[in-house]
């Protein structure tokens, strides 16, 4: 006897209802097992090693290795809270970061809600912060994960869950034996990795008063390692986070000097760039941070030199927080000017998805343009050149220019000198990215009076002098 239309559907219904209260059974029995329905806060103490994303001393290789001491985490379920303070010192002497050649710096930070921050030192003041990262680290977290999915009604896929924050990251956790969380492969934006692939294991877990919580977390971040932490203790339940108070606002200040004729050097806030006249054209050297800083200063150069079309943009190296406005600026017609051993990197990255946050190239449906060199490259026309060096044997990136202008005596130079404050004597501990520098000067036989630095101000050369410890009479 033929089963009626209506009945059929019945069951496909009946069939749907019964999979769905599997699934969430299946989840109940992880927050069962990892003890999720007892936890609101939790607060992790450890150490290990950290590694910084986007600084690698060669394109496309790993990223550079950090101890990492007096590390404490808070995680804030019921408040949407997450924060951390931390010491790190070098465990390698290549590659970039804001990290001294010796001794340790301290980092804190954190995000509520859709407020983050991160707390300056020594100046102790807290600036306002990209929110979707922080938010990706709270709950990708073992408890953080199963928290969200709980809430979501996630279904179950075999060992598998996935939690969408659009617009911020995605993330897919795996289910290991004993119904606990050993694998989240999470999805996050990057202005130069588009949707970068994050993947954190957790293994060696410890019950805590009928919380689970693992012993070892690793993580990688765009191919590479980012974190391995050992913890050394966990409190349940230790308290909601504290935010900072006052947090200052997010700003993009961009303010133009006249460097010299036909120079000018773009500042504000933590990156700077300078835009070169020549002719029927403009050179801008650096696009750092991403869309926002970028966008701003190709805006300021349009305002301060109207009428010439901002042809070439030069990235002085390949590190993050220099190269994430590049895009913006190729999606603004201008050509990318970097070492030849840097662009299949950039090509490479360039090529990946961008979906959860789209930018100004992926939304202009452009493809970046390059030029490409090797040890040096000159740019000019009658106005003026500017020729581009590559440093030779320089620990923090082996893809590291400087811009010199012959004719004004101005070099233009990112992190191996950042002259923030006055320089009256030599340090005591020369910096050897800054020494190296000065060497390179001297092998180039550069004629400087005036220094552009990519942080810091604008200086005469003699503050570079005393910070290279060059000795003059």
């Amino acid at each position: 006897m033929r089963m009626s239309r209506l009945g059929l559907i019945g069951l496909a219904i009946m069939a749907i209802l019964a999979w769905t209260s599997v699934a969430q059974a299946d989840l109940d029995a992880v927050a069962q097992a990892m003890g999720a329905a007892k936890v609101d806060s939790l607060q992790i103490t450890g150490g290990g090693f950290m590694y910084t994303l986007g600084q690698a001393y060669q394109p496309g290789k790993a990223w550079p290795k950090l101890n990492l001491s007096r590390f404490t985490r808070s995680d804030d379920y019921a408040g949407a809270a997450h924060a951390f303070d931390y010491y790190i010192s070098r465990a390698e002497p290549q590659g970039g970061g804001a990290i001294p050649p010796t001794g340790e710096v301290r980092r804190t930070g954190g995000v509520s809600g859709d407020q983050a921050w991160n707390l300056v030192y020594p100046q102790g003041s807290a600036a306002q912060a990209g929110v979707a990262p922080y938010q990706h680290d709270l709950w990708i977290s073992p408890h953080g994960i199963v928290k969200a999915a709980m809430a979501a009604k996630a279904p179950m896929s075999g060992s598998t869950f996935e939690i969408v924050r659009e617009g911020r990251f995605r993330a897919r956790a795996t289910v290991g034996a004993g119904n606990l969380v050993e694998k989240v492969e999470s999805w996050v934006d990057n202005p130069v990795l588009g949707d970068m692939t994050v993947v954190t294991m957790y293994s060696d877990y410890k019950d805590y008063g009928g919380v689970k919580f693992p012993g070892r977390v690793t993580q990688a971040m765009g191919g590479f390692p980012v974190l391995e932490l050992t913890v050394a203790d966990v409190k349940v339940n230790a308290g909601a986070v504290t935010v900072p108070s006052p947090i200052a606002p997010a700003t993009v200040t961009v303010t133009v000097d006249k460097a010299a004729d036909g120079v000018w050097f773009i500042h504000g806030g933590s990156h700077h760039s300078v835009a070169i006249e020549m002719a029927d054209h403009v050179i801008l050297f650096e696009a750092p941070l991403g869309d926002g800083r970028t966008n701003a200063v190709l805006d300021a150069v349009r305002k301060t030199i109207p009428g010439k079309p901002i042809r070439f943009t030069v990235a002085s190296h390949h590190h993050f927080d220099h190269s994430g406005g590049l895009r913006a600026a190729a999606a603004a017609d201008t050509v990318l000017v970097m070492p030849e051993a840097s662009r299949p990197f950039f090509e490479q990255a360039y090529a990946a998805p961008r979906t959860l946050a789209p930018d100004t190239l992926a939304k202009a449906g452009k493809q970046a343009k390059f030029a490409t060199y090797r040890d040096k490259h000159v740019m000019g026309d009658a106005t003026r050149t500017l020729e581009l060096h590559v440093l030779k044997g320089n620990v923090h990136a082996e893809e590291f220019i400087v811009g010199y202008l012959p004719k004004e005596k101005i070099l233009i130079v990112a992190d191996a000198f950042s002259p923030r404050a006055p320089i009256t004597q030599t340090p005591p501990n020369i910096n050897p990215s800054t020494k190296n520098l000065w060497e390179n000067i001297d092998r180039l036989k550069l004629d400087i009076q005036t220094v552009l630095p990519i942080h810091g101000r604008m200086v005469k050369v003699d503050e570079l002098k005393l910070e290279a410890g060059v000795h003059t009479h």
